[in-house]
This record gives structure tokens, C-alpha cells and sequence, in this order.
């Protein structure tokens, strides 16, 4: 990763002294020299990280061309995944040219048409010489981030957005419309920051700023043609193929260990096992890191999880001996590093009691010498979509024999009863008294998410009209949630592109990559390997009642069958309760502040978070057993006290 800027005032008043304001900033991205060009009203800055080889081969930044020789001049953070196929169609030799240059070379031969071919992570800046504007694109996924601030004549863009605050001329107001809707359990706004002042390129778009004023497109349009494959075999080899190039386009690096999270999830052993595999006949090794509760305990609020997924991943990792795992128990609770953290990520972390292994395990990867740490964050939206969705979708397009074929596998292998069957069928459809009942009927827990969440009633309500609104304004289908998250009319594809559209977590990898000097890489993100994904056949994806059935088969000679046919989800940070109970004081003092800091208690439910405070269990409460109390503590109190801790950092609150 790399830090890349840019400023442009649009009235022709020189840039090339006040651009340099970015630099002390972008170095905390960046290790290698800073590099700048200016025409003088435009200005282009980037400070290396190096972590390819060729990174450290000419960036065009460099490029002292006269003017007029070249249309495009840019600052890119990119890591090519496919360099050579870029390279031929471009009639160069890949093995002089960095990737930025590559980039470059392809914006001058096909202007913005050049990111639909250009395969990999990248966040890129782009000045028009000839047209007098500043582009901005970020890649399919939002692997990169890159923030900008656009007032009056001033046009600023940057890789993060402390970058842009160290120019005084962009404000620092936080934006409570943000953190209500992070509160609601929603993302940001497309293209929305924390920040008021500060917008977000969002993922696989083009930001486009001139003289007459802003414009965003949307660059990455995939075919979403379900492929026709004659056999399943072929589909477990198109998708078998494409992981195996995705994960090793992952493993190239500069220096340093490889590196890969570990649990007992699909996700993960499809990305740990197939690197150790190419990796072993490369003679190399890599260390998997994997958290386990400690000692006590262990809440996982629903009989079909588990607590420490730390023995299944033993197991895995003992199939291929050149993969050490390192097993890791969290010292500290989910308050210990929240001063840090507010000042690190640029949005809140969500699930703040999985904060302390996430980031102890980062310093264990540090401490192996481990520079790339792999992970599949992405997995459950490309390779791991278990196929259920296909009941409901065939049902609607009366494919009775297949969806009976389908029915009929899931009750022989005692994946569902035929009542769940008929369930998962009809669910989106049953009128919401006759949901609740079934759902009780069963003895499955209707949640509220109003439970989830600290927001006042007002608050809520008018938070989620404001998502609605805001998908509108950026062209998103609008969501059709109830109070229990009910998401009706969907099929498996809306669902995963729908979980595609945020903001990316290219800022959080950043952030990492700053602290720990760590490049986080999701293989699962890969452009090709989602794009295939989003086209194979919902039904294929459980066929003969299978669920994942695909990728079962592809992990059949490489995990165990204790992780193939294990029936259980993970359940992270299974100590929670006992966490709190340890920052027990701590824990009240960040409640408290909730009600003393204004900009929060506007709208927050105020009652609510004294009668938490007032009945915080004891440690050896059975109360903490309940899911009303994992509704109010786990969730709704974490997460606000991650919100309002980030939003008084942004704002210089001295609470």
C-alpha cells in the first residue's frame, strides 16, 4: 500500500507549495521517498509502501516528460494481480514497468475506460492535463480507499482523510447522520465518511471533479449471466481455478513471512489450505493464527456454535505440514485500546469485543516477521454462499422438480426437517404475524433490532428513513427491511451485491498497514473469483440438497472432514461477557459519557443506557446467558461506545 494526494484549485491559484501540507501525513502510509509533480494549479503527491517488487521500479510521478507529451498524469495505489495480460494488451514489456506505470500507460490508451480492464487493488488519482479535471477510481471492491473534500474552488483528494485534515482550509465536524446510521447496524452512506467535509470514492465508481462541478459513475459493471455449465464438475473446476489464482496472486511480496487467519469456517480454510498448497511446491511455509477464548464461560447463545474454533483449525492446519498455527488467547478486554483505535480507523469498529484478538494477533504476525496476512473477509459474498436462498428463488420460478430434488437432499442429510424446508421456502412471503408464530413454533429466537441498538425511538425511525433515501439518491436498490431485518423480494444475488455496495474496508487495511506494517489481502475479494461467483447458478451452489456444495468438493483433499462436515457456525469472542466483567469500571465510565457528551445524547435513548448501567450484571450472573443480554451489552452498548468514542476523537472532545 501507498499514500497518494492530490489538490487542485479550480480558480488557477498555484497548488505546489500548499499540496506539500500533505506529505508530513502521508508519510505515516508510506516508507520510501516522497514523490510530487505540479503544473502549478494542480498538484500530485505519493509516498511509497513499498510491497511488490516492481513497486520499486519508476513511478510516473517521476516522469519529467515536457508538457503536452502525455495526457494523464497519476498517483496510484495499485497492486496488479493480473500484469502481464495488461501489459500485452498495451504492447509492453510488464518486466521494466511498475504497476503504477502500467496504470498510467493504460489511461492514456483508453482514458476511463481503462479501469474495467485493469485487474487488482487500486485506488488512483488521475490529472487531465488536456481537459483540466481530477479523477478519482477506486477498484471493484474498495480493497484501496480514497477520500476527497470538494469547496468552492478547492478540490482535495487523498488515500486517507487525516491526510486531508492536515490542510486547515478542510473542516474536521464529524457527521451525526453517519453514526446513527452505524448505530442502526447500516454502513455509512454511500460515499459518505465520518466526516462532514470528507466524501468517499466508493468502491468500483469514478469520481470526476471540473470546473462545472462533481460527477460519479459507476465503472465496474459485471455480467451477471448465469453461467451454463453441462456437469457440476465443472463448476467445482471454474471455481477450484479461479481460487487458486486468486489466492496466488496473494502470496507475491517483497519480503517477510507469509501469513493467513485460521478458524474453523469455510472461508478462511479455503484461503489458508490452498496458499499452503502453493506454497509447498514453492518450498515455502506459511503460520495461521487463530484466537481462542479464554479460560471459562463461553456464551455462544445458540446451540449450533462454537466457542473456540481453535481445535478445528488445529486440525486443518495438521494436514499440511508448512503450515504452523499459532493459537492465541486475548490479554486484554474491548476497551483497552479504544483511545487508539478512534484515532486509527476512520470509521468505527463495529464489533468492538472482537477488537482485542484481531489486533493481538496482528502483533504476532508483526512479531513472526510476517509482512502479508491473508484472510477471507469476502468469502460468504464470492465462494462460501451456502445455496439455501435457492428454495425460495426456485419456488418463484416454479422449478418444482429441481427445488424437490433440492428438498428432498437437504431432509436425507439431515441439514433440515421438511418443516425447515417449507420455511426457507415461504419465509419472505409470511405476513408478519404468521412469521412471528412460526418462528416460536420452532423455538427460534425473533429478534428485534430496535433490542440492538441504543438509538431513541425517534432517532431510529428517522435514521432508517434517511437510508432509504440516501440508497435512492445513489442509485441503490431501496431496502425493504422490517423491524427484524426481514429483507423481502430478495434473491441470492441481491443479497451479495447488496453486501458488495459499502464503502470498503480498504481504509481499515490502510490503518493496519500504517500500525503494523501488515498488507491485509482477501483473495475472496478478487475480482475475477467474485465476478465468477456471482454467476454460477444459485441451485448449483446447494445441489442434491448440499449446501456449498461446490466448494466442498474443492476442499475435499485439503481440510478435514471434521471442518467439511461440521454443522456449527464460530461464534467469535465467545468470552464477551467476561471481558466486560474484567473492564467492568471502564465499561460504566464509557456508558456514562454517552449521557454527559450533547452531539450523542441527542439520539440516544438516555433511559435506556442509566437502566443498563444500573442493572450491569454481576460476573457470575446467569443473566449473562440471555439474549436479551447480548442484545444490550455485546451489541447495542459495544457498538455505541465505539461510535461516540470515534465521534468525540473526530470532534477533539476532551471527554
Amino acid at each position: 500500500m501507498t499514500a497518494i494526494c492530490a489538490r487542485w484549485n479550480r480558480d488557477g491559484a498555484d497548488a505546489s507549495e500548499t499540496g506539500r501540507i500533505f506529505a508530513p501525513a502521508a508519510r505515516r502510509y508510506g516508507r520510501a521517498q516522497w514523490h510530487e509533480w505540479s503544473d502549478g494549479a494542480a498538484f500530485l503527491g505519493k509516498c511509497l509502501y513499498p510491497l511488490m517488487p516492481q513497486d520499486r521500479l519508476a513511478d510516473p510521478l517521476e516522469d519529467t516528460k515536457p508538457a503536452g507529451s502525455s495526457r494523464w498524469i497519476i498517483a496510484a495505489d495499485v497492486r496488479l494481480t493480473e500484469r502481464e495480460d495488461l501489459a500485452r494488451q498495451l504492447s509492453l514489456d510488464a518486466g521494466g514497468l511498475s504497476d503504477s506505470a502500467l496504470v498510467a500507460a493504460a489511461l492514456e490508451r483508453w482514458d476511463e475506460a481503462a479501469f474495467e480492464r485493469i485487474y487488482g487493488v487500486f485506488a488512483v488519482i488521475a490529472w487531465d492535463r488536456h481537459g483540466r479535471r481530477l479523477i478519482m477510481a477506486r477498484d471493484a471492491l474498495g480493497e484501496r480507499p480514497l477520500f476527497y473534500h470538494v469547496e468552492g474552488a478547492l478540490c482535495s483528494a487523498a488515500s486517507m482523510p487525516d491526510i486531508l485534515l492536515a490542510d486547515p482550509q478542510v473542516p474536521r465536524a464529524p457527521d451525526p447522520g453517519q453514526y446513527r446510521q452505524f448505530l442502526r447496524m447500516n454502513t455509512f452512506g454511500p460515499g459518505c465518511s465520518a466526516l462532514q467535509a470528507i466524501r468517499v470514492v466508493r468502491p468500483g465508481h469514478i469520481v470526476t471533479v471540473g470546473t462545472a462541478g462533481v460527477e460519479e459513475k459507476l465503472w465496474w459493471k459485471p455480467d451477471l449471466t448465469p453461467l451454463q455449465l453441462p456437469e457440476q464438475a465443472d463448476y467445482e473446476a471454474a471455481l477450484g481455478s479461479a481460487l487458486e489464482a486468486a489466492v496466488a496472486a496473494c502470496l507475491h511480496r517483497t519480503a517477510g513471512k507469509l501469513g493467513t487467519h485460521l478458524s474453523s469456517g469455510f472461508d478462511s480454510t479455503a484461503i489458508a489450505t490452498t496458499a499452503a498448497r502453493l506454497l509447498a511446491a514453492q518450498g515455502d511455509s506459511i503460520t495461521a493464527f487463530v484466537a481462542a477464548p479464554r479460560s471459562g464461560p463461553g456464551r455462544t447463545m445458540a446451540p449450533r456454535h462454537i466457542a473456540d474454533e481453535s481445535l478445528l483449525a488445529a486440525r486443518t492446519a495438521a494436514m499440511h505440514s508448512n503450515m504452523d498455527l499459532v493459537r492465541h488467547v486475548p490479554r486484554s478486554g474491548p476497551l483497552a485500546a479504544l483511545h487508539r483505535t478512534r484515532g486509527l480507523y476512520p470509521t468505527p469498529i463495529a464489533n468492538l469485543c472482537n477488537l482485542p484478538w484481531f489486533e493481538e494477533i496482528n502483533d504476532l504476525a508483526r512479531d513472526h516477521g510476517v509482512s502479508v496476512l491473508l484472510h477471507g473477509l469476502q468469502g460468504n459474498t464470492s465462494i462460501s454462499e451456502s445455496g439455501v436462498w435457492a428454495l425460495r428463488e426456485l419456488a418463484r420460478q416454479r422449478r418444482f422438480g429441481t427445488w424437490l430434488k433440492i428438498a428432498r437432499g437437504l431432509v436425507r442429510g439431515g441439514w433440515m426437517r421438511w418443516r425447515g424446508v417449507l420455511f426457507n421456502t415461504i419465509e419472505d412471503r409470511l405476513p408478519d404475524r404468521l412469521w412471528r408464530w412460526t418462528m416460536g413454533a420452532s423455538g427460534q429466537t425473533v429478534e428485534d433490532e430496535r433490542a440492538m441498538s441504543l438509538l431513541s425511538p425517534g432517532a431510529y425511525t428517522q435514521t432508517a428513513d434517511a437510508h432509504r433515501q440516501a440508497a435512492i439518491a445513489a442509485g441503490e436498490p431501496e431496502p425493504d427491511l422490517d423491524e427484524h431485518g426481514r429483507e423481502r423480494g430478495v434473491t441470492s444475488l441481491d443479497f451479495r451485491l447488496g453486501a458488495l455496495r459499502t464503502n470498503g474496508d480498504g481504509d481499515m487495511y490502510k490503518a493496519m498497514l500504517a500500525q503494523w506494517g501488515l498488507d491485509l489481502r482477501d483473495p475472496t475479494a478478487d475480482r475475477r473469483l467474485v465476478e465468477l461467483s456471482l454467476r454460477i447458478p444459485v441451485e448449483r451452489l446447494i445441489w442434491n440438497g448440499e449446501p456449498r456444495a461446490i466448494l466442498r468438493r474443492i476442499l475435499a483433499d485439503r481440510a478435514p472432514p471434521e471442518v467439511l462436515d461440521n454443522r456449527q457456525r464460530g461464534y467469535q469472542s465467545a468470552d464477551w461477557a467476561q471481558s466486560i466483567c474484567e473492564d467492568r469500571q471502564a465499561f460504566i465510565e464509557e456508558m456514562e459519557r454517552l449521557e454527559l457528551y450533547e452531539p450523542t445524547a441527542d439520539f440516544l435513548d438516555t433511559a435506556r443506557i442509566r437502566r443498563l448501567i444500573d442493572t450491569l450484571p454481576a460476573a457470575d450472573s446467569p443473566e449473562w446467558d440471555s439474549d436479551e443480554a447480548e442484545n444490550s451489552y455485546r451489541l447495542a452498548c459495544l457498538r455505541t461506545i465505539s461510535a461516540a468514542s470515534h465521534m468525540r476523537h473526530i470532534a477533539r472532545s476532551n471527554l
